[in-house]
């Protein structure tokens, strides 16, 4: 403090004379030992004065050299972050599984080495025992810690997954649950009715947006990519290919984001029932009902429309028919005129459609044969057409749909 006091006086001094610091001597430096108030205080107002200036220019010097050292720390940090980016990209994918696993046994390791330190207890006494103290080795319970060493919850899949179909499943839900589209569910699985799925049916789930392709023979990476609108890249990474990407006869491919091909509907051919040639029908159709003005009229007792009773999908707000397998004849539920009678595009294949003159239409669509014709006044039970898979079907079936006054009802309302 003497010397600091010593200092700061020398420094006042210095200001005040003319003279440079080397002409001074410490005898003109030193405090008279008499004099007046003014004069014993002047070398402390000097020291008060000064005294914020100092301290604000160690201050500037300190905050100079913890940004300078905070600047030298990101440089490194962003120096080792580029050099293991391009590590994984010169990688093209291969380094993303050990480093997964690198992390993985890592935080293990730190688990086990440092998770007892944040227990409190490290010895449970067992249920029942009151003693302060363990008093044998069976009071002791162990406590395990337990390490999963696969993929994190969330990851990203890289492997098709089979998931088998629940009760009230649709594409739509089961897609949003594995976070793909529904025409990726459709195209990997060869689905041409976005309606149809069945209970306890296995499908292939891609774990991504795209196509699941199987190499054929004369397949290479460029061939594929260019059928796909896919880039060479992309297939290589996912795929965990390397060069020269010699593919086999039969394996499987991940293409993301690939162009998922429309899907594939059977071309119509006509079924001319007596003599008049069955028309096809537009998008149209499915919305708009041409009511008949004469004819048969029903009693709004319907009959089942096939020889069985098994259902494979049920009425539901976005399906709403019922859909009826194993191959039957198909007979008119209720008397009235046919309406419809052809191929109708975007779904139905061929169809009939029956209106009963009493606010109810009936439609049974994916025949593979048709009986009746636009015109014909039919009769409760009269054969229409034969079972079939036409459109986009996955099966052998009959799609059942009653309206009433233009609105959907479930068909098992009347039975």
């Amino acid at each position: 403090m003497y010397k600091l006091f010593k200092k700061l006086q020398y420094a006042f001094f210095y200001k005040r004379n003319a003279r440079t610091i080397k002409q001074l001597s410490f005898s003109e430096l030193r405090i008279k030992e008499h004099g007046s108030l003014k004069t014993k205080l002047k070398p402390w107002f000097a020291f008060v004065a000064f005294l914020p200036l100092y301290l604000n220019k160690k201050q500037t010097k300190f905050i100079y050299r913890f940004l300078n050292l905070t600047n030298s720390v990101f440089k490194v940090i962003f120096k080792l972050k580029g050099f293991v980016t391009i590590k994984l990209i010169w990688g093209r994918g291969k380094l993303g599984k050990p480093l997964l696993h690198i992390g993985t046994l890592i935080l293990a390791g730190v688990v086990f080495l440092t998770g007892g330190v944040f227990q409190k207890n490290l010895i449970v006494l067992s249920k029942g025992e009151q003693e302060i103290f363990v008093s044998s080795g069976s009071d002791i319970v162990p406590q395990p810690v337990l390490v999963s060493l696969g993929s994190p919850a969330g990851a990203q899949r890289d492997t098709v997954t089979k998931y088998t179909v629940q009760s009230g499943d649709t594409l739509s839900s089961i897609g949003k649950r594995f976070n793909v589209t529904v025409d990726t569910i459709r195209y990997a699985n060869t689905i041409s009715d976005i309606g149809y799925l069945k209970v306890g049916q296995e499908i292939d789930i891609p774990p991504v947006n795209g196509v699941v392709y199987k190499v054929v023979s004369g397949d290479t990476i460029a061939s594929i990519a260019k059928k796909y609108k896919v880039s060479e890249q992309a297939i290589a990474d996912f795929n965990y290919l390397s060069k020269p990407f010699i593919l086999t006869s039969g394996q499987e491919l991940v293409l993301p984001n690939a162009n998922i091909p429309a899907p594939v509907v059977a071309t119509p051919v006509q079924v001319v029932p007596g003599s008049t040639v069955n028309p096809t029908y537009t998008g149209a159709a499915y919305t708009f009902i041409p009511y008949a003005d004469h004819g048969n009229a029903g009693n709004g007792n319907f009959i089942w429309p096939t020889n069985n009773r098994y259902i494979t999908q049920y009425f539901s707000w976005y399906h709403p028919a019922i859909d009826i397998a194993v191959q039957s004849p198909i007979y008119a539920a209720d008397s009235g005129i046919v309406i419809r009678s052809g191929w109708w595009t975007n779904g139905y294949g061929f169809a009939v459609q029956i209106d009963h003159r009493n606010g109810y239409v009936t439609t049974y669509a994916h025949m593979s044969v048709l009986k009746a014709s636009v015109g014909d006044e039919v009769n409760q039970g009269d054969l229409i057409g034969i079972m079939g898979s036409t459109g986009r079907s996955t099966g052998p079936h009959v799609h059942f749909s009653i309206q009433y006054q233009g609105s959907y009802v479930d068909p098992l309302k009347f039975y």
